[in-house]
């Protein structure tokens, strides 16, 4: 009997391993079609149209020598993204992230952003949660969501 029950665990084992190998395999396959029909796909490139030059008046003749013009420069547009009321974007790496209700589930950069913009003295443990610490870390959230830099 236990010679039974060691073969059916076995092929049971086997059959595990085979499946996962299988799966990472078009894991894999998917990975590299998605990246080599991104990679195909033509980039779109968007010129900006230079101002055009206003009409100037015939100036008359002087013995200065006249500045040349400086061309004009094009218009930079910075392309944002609308957040959500709950969430704050990281400035160092561009992540989104919600604002938990909590804070002990609050992602550690926000918590870390919390202290480096002088809004709390600390990084609060978990044991060190009371209600004046809540009503601190509450108030600086929301000064902190008011920031542009977060935004």
């Amino acid at each position: 009997m236990a010679e039974l029950l060691f073969i059916l665990v076995t092929i049971y084992v086997a059959y595990v391993v085979f499946k996962v190998v299988e799966c990472e395999k078009n894991l894999k396959k998917q990975k590299t079609a998605t990246q080599a029909a991104t990679a195909s796909k033509p980039q779109v490139v968007v010129k900006a149209e230079s101002a055009p030059k206003p009409a100037t008046a015939p100036q008359p003749k002087t013995t200065s020598t006249p500045k040349p013009a400086s061309p004009a420069k094009p218009a930079t547009t910075a392309v944002t993204t609308k957040l959500m009321p709950g969430e704050l974007k990281n400035p160092e790496t561009g992540e989104i992230s919600k604002i938990a209700s909590n804070y002990r589930f609050l992602k550690r950069w926000i918590k870390e952003a919390l202290v480096t913009e002088g809004l709390l003295e600390k990084v609060y443990k978990n044991t060190e949660l009371d209600k004046a610490n809540i009503a601190k870390i509450n108030e600086a959230l929301n000064k902190l969501k008011a920031m542009d830099k977060y935004q």
